[in-house]
């Protein structure tokens, strides 16, 4: 509101061109507590200096961003804040402990970290926090599970939590030993061929009716899906030998055999 009153009092005055300084405006949503909207009379209002006191900046404004979408706002819980916390106490320990990350990363941590490169980019360009956060989130959870992680990983996942907690991922950006500002690096880039699965579950029917489920490279061709189909024993038990009448495929989805 300020800002716009200020921008038309400086178009009047002749100083700006413009009288709007925002091409779409955004209002955020409304954090409430406990259920409840905040006020002093219900006592549920939220002094951020305890918050910032206990668990630090970070946690606190990462929090603040992960309670629902931009827009709309959320629930304020005090148990809430300490997944944050949680969160990223795991990648300060991730990178603090491994402090010269392996070489040669786990293959299967390649693909996760593309699409978490895409999923936090999308979502920071259009102010989904919430759901960016929840990415790194699963990232992590995949390190823990597929590692080790290779430095590319391992600086990636700095990077991209760098908008969400300023504070940390440059102290880690520094421990990783980078002299330069984690924000004078440039914004990871994601390679669309790692976004595709490996593999696709095509279903396969038998006369419009599903007869069993089939794992096919997701670029297979058309003939090697029917003959993965017919090699399958349950499809085989419907098909009884009768000669393929029609083939329909849907590529990585579904393959019906007319017999």
């Amino acid at each position: 509101m300020y800002t716009r009153f200020i921008t038309m009092a400086l178009k009047d005055l002749g100083v700006l061109p413009f009288e709007e300084p925002f091409k779409k405006f955004r209002a955020h949503g409304l954090i409430i507590k406990d259920g409840a909207k905040m006020s002093k009379s219900r006592g549920n209002v939220v002094t951020p200096d305890v918050y910032l006191d206990q668990h630090g900046a970070d946690v606190f404004r990462m929090y603040m961003m992960f309670l629902g979408p931009y827009e709309e706002g959320g629930d304020f819980r005090d148990e809430g804040i300490a997944g944050i916390r949680r969160f990223l106490d795991g990648v300060w320990r991730l990178v603090r402990e491994r402090l010269s990350p392996a070489s040669t990363a786990s293959p299967a941590l390649v693909r996760p970290t593309h699409r978490t490169i895409r999923k936090v980019q999308e979502d920071l360009e259009n102010l989904r926090y919430n759901t960016a956060i929840a990415a790194l989130m699963t990232l992590l959870n995949d390190i823990r599970a597929l590692g080790p992680a290779d430095r590319w990983v391992t600086e990636t996942l700095v990077i991209l939590l760098a908008p969400f907690a300023p504070h940390i991922a440059e102290e880690l950006w520094e421990a990783l030993g980078h002299t330069d500002g984690i924000f004078a690096r440039r914004w990871p880039e994601y390679d669309p061929a790692m976004l595709l699965e490996a593999m696709a579950t095509v279903v396969v029917q038998v006369n419009g009716k599903v007869r069993g489920r089939v794992e096919v490279a997701h670029d297979a061709r058309e003939q090697d899906v029917v003959a993965a189909a017919l090699a399958d024993p349950t499809v085989q038990v419907h098909v009884g030998g009768k000669p393929i009448r029609r083939q329909v495929v849907v590529p990585g989805r579904l393959v019906n055999l007319v017999v």
